[in-house]
């Protein structure tokens, strides 16, 4: 792979990009978060230090733990090869790996048996149950130096580690935008609009979506974070008794990719669309754009496509010329609280986080603040200087409404795409009120 270290990126990042600002983030799928099989490598940096007392209780570890992961096609390789590494490092110590490709349903049952494995991805849950689930985790001396720390905080106390760090953006082949005779990625929304046009004249699908998959539409809702100017979009709906209007940010931001399938500007068969073939498409060249996070740069890279090949832009969604990103995060790394053996789980999560490689491996941003990115698409994301937003949890009330009126945000995105979006949007403010009024008895 092909390195270009940016100075500007690795301020930007390591400097505290978010200052100005998915389990997996609000609604992130275990495919979804789950990077491909390794494209570089490359090692991580050497992490800046840790803490004086978990580095004199390294020495005692000992024992085995069990590591449930919600990334089933890296367990045999890249997964092995990084717990291969830590038993290396701390003989006497045995990490046994558990892929589950159902993870969620799989540990919300193990959680109401109270049968967690040691480490975990963190499957949401309230915020005030997540003691009754999770081991504290600041004794690990990386509180201060992670992105997303309050995201699974409660109390003051930290109780999951994002394992990742996505900034959405357009991921778009180069080739095919040469193939149509676009120069540049477009900077405004009638840039986006006239470029789709081209493409699709030239024979290319302009944007992809895996509709039939679902989970790859859940970016779709950062347009209306962007003209609503805020990540508060989603809490702020608890405000009102019709949160979707056409004429508001959720009618405004999913109107794009609306506007997108009206114009037959998707995949030619939405309803058959997969991920597994969006990738093989998106680095043949048959289709051109796709909004999603940079973790897919890898995917495109082990389907063919060179990294030079590929690009990496703001989605614009107005003509204003400005742009902005947005951060999510991933599935946290978390320890269960019924653990016979905290201090192997804790060492382990703070070796995958701070000496795995985990990230330049899979082309992942890191969640440490003070580890310098130098992946060439990233830099070329920033250096259109986009105002950086991070994404924040649900609150207790607005998951209480979203759950009593069976709110699915993939089959929402779904479903407003297709249809009427005022009938649409109808349907849901009524079932949102009426779920709203229930929780509230």
């Amino acid at each position: 792979m092909k390195k270009n270290v940016a100075a500007t990126m690795a301020m930007a990042l390591g400097v505290g990009l978010l200052a100005g600002c998915g389990s997996g983030s609000d609604d992130t799928n275990a495919s979804a978060s789950s990077p491909a099989a390794s494209a570089s490598g490359s090692a991580a940096a050497s992490p800046s230090g840790s803490a004086a007392s978990g580095e004199a209780a390294e020495g005692n570890l000992k024992g085995t733990i069990t590591w449930a992961t919600h990334r089933t096609e890296l367990v045999d390789t890249d997964l092995k090869k990084y717990v291969d590494a830590f038993e290396a490092k701390y003989p006497g110590t045995e990490v046994k790996i558990e892929g589950l490709k159902d993870y969620e349903q799989t540990i919300r049952v193990r959680m109401a048996a109270n049968e967690l494995p040691d480490v975990l991805s963190l499957v949401e849950t309230t915020k005030s149950d997540l003691p009754k689930f999770y081991e504290p985790l600041d004794d690990l001396g990386l509180t201060d130096n992670i992105y997303f720390k309050d995201y699974n905080s409660y109390e003051g106390k930290l109780y999951g580690i994002t394992q990742q760090v996505a900034i959405n953006g357009l991921l778009y082949n180069k080739q095919a935008f040469e193939k149509a005779g676009i120069a540049a990625p477009p900077k405004t929304l009638d840039e986006l609009y006239a470029d789709a046009d081209k493409l699709k004249a030239a024979g290319i699908v302009p944007m992809a979506t895996a509709f039939k998959d679902a989970w790859t539409l859940q970016y779709w809702t950062d347009p209306a974070e962007f003209i609503y100017g805020s990540t508060n979009l989603r809490n702020d709906k608890i405000n009102s008794d019709a949160p979707f209007t056409v004429d508001g940010p959720y009618g405004q931001g999913l109107g794009i990719l609306k506007n997108l399938f009206d114009k037959g500007e998707l995949e030619k068969d939405v309803y058959s669309a997969t991920w597994d073939q969006t990738q093989k498409d998106l680095a043949s060249g048959k289709a051109a754009m796709m909004y999603i996070g940079n973790w897919a740069i890898s995917n495109l890279i082990n389907n063919g496509l060179p990294l030079e090949q590929i690009g990496f832009a703001p989605l614009p969604y107005d003509n204003s010329g400005t742009v902005k990103g947005m951060m999510r995060n991933d599935w946290a790394y978390a320890v269960s609280s019924t653990s016979k053996n905290k201090p192997l789980a804790k060492a382990f999560i703070k070796f995958m986080i701070e000496e795995s490689g985990d990230y330049a491996d899979h082309m992942i941003i890191s969640p440490l603040k003070d580890q310098p990115q130098d992946l060439a698409p990233i830099a070329d994301f920033m250096a259109n200087k986009p105002e950086m937003l991070e994404a924040q949890s649900v609150s207790e009330q607005v998951t209480a409404v979203e759950n009593k009126m069976q709110f699915d945000t993939f089959k929402f995105i779904q479903e407003v795409t297709v249809g009427k979006m005022q009938s649409v949007f109808d349907n849901y403010n009524k079932k949102w009120k009426a779920a709203k009024a229930a929780v509230a008895k």
